[in-house]
């Protein structure tokens, strides 16, 4: 299963791979250069009306790509603004984490355990059997690996509802601050100023402000999760 698991990773990197070198082959072709591209891939996207369902779709069926859920996190806020990017990955997270969920419980076993669990292994399923809601929340808020927590619920049959409300609040912090980080770049003054264009004008300042302030809060939020997940985890031991 493993094996299979990371074979096809090396696929979908190579067909993404390949994905990359077709367009850049059919720029030069067309003799486009690399700021014409970027335009080219941005007004294409963030202009036109479809794009957030688009992004939504494509969001919701990441697993199956395995491309990174961080980057498309942040590249909302580049292409659609604050708001507009944290709508958009609010619904494209959570459809995304219900997929990779939906997969590993119907192609995982019920009666699927390690044969020699770690303490700390057994300890952490214990509390995803026994207090769902409270533990996804705070996995999800602990910048666990994102598909990681979402196999893992799937394939332990953490109950549904408890899992989709759980992962619904605790990807706030980390999603916020990463769509946040994306909305500094302020990609429309930069393509239509790209000749007389100032570097430090490419980054929003107060968007800059209020995504350090996100980091440093759901840096605590972090620090807390991981905390109380150790603490019940060690009283479960």
């Amino acid at each position: 299963m493993k094996l299979i698991r990371r074979n096809a990773k090396y696929i979908a990197a190579l067909v993404w791979l390949g994905l990359l070198a077709a367009l850049f082959a059919w720029a030069r072709f067309e003799g486009l250069d690399s700021i014409e591209i970027l335009a080219l891939i941005y007004h294409t996207i963030a202009q036109h009306p479809l794009a957030p369902l688009v992004y939504i779709v494509i969001y919701g069926l990441r697993p199956l790509t395995f491309f990174p859920a961080m980057l498309l996190t942040i590249s909302a806020g580049g292409l659609f603004g604050f708001g507009m990017g944290v709508a958009c990955t609010i619904a494209g997270e959570n459809l995304s984490a219900a997929t990779a969920y939906w997969i590993a419980r119907f192609f995982g076993t019920p009666d699927q355990e390690d044969e020699d669990p770690s303490r700390q292994i057994a300890a952490s399923r214990r509390m995803l059997q026994e207090q769902a809601f409270p533990t996804v929340v705070v996995l999800r808020a602990a910048y666990l690996p994102f598909d990681v927590v979402n196999y893992a619920c799937g394939l332990l049959r953490v109950p549904w509802w408890p899992y989709f409300f759980g992962t619904f609040i605790g990807i706030l912090p980390p999603m916020i601050t990463f769509v946040s980080f994306g909305a500094t770049v302020d990609f429309e003054s930069f393509l239509a100023n790209t000749e007389t264009f100032d570097a430090a004008s490419l980054i929003n300042q107060d968007q800059l402000v209020i995504s350090a302030g996100l980091l440093a809060l759901s840096a605590v939020i972090a620090w807390y999760a991981h905390r109380r997940h150790r603490r019940v985890a060690g009283r479960m031991n």
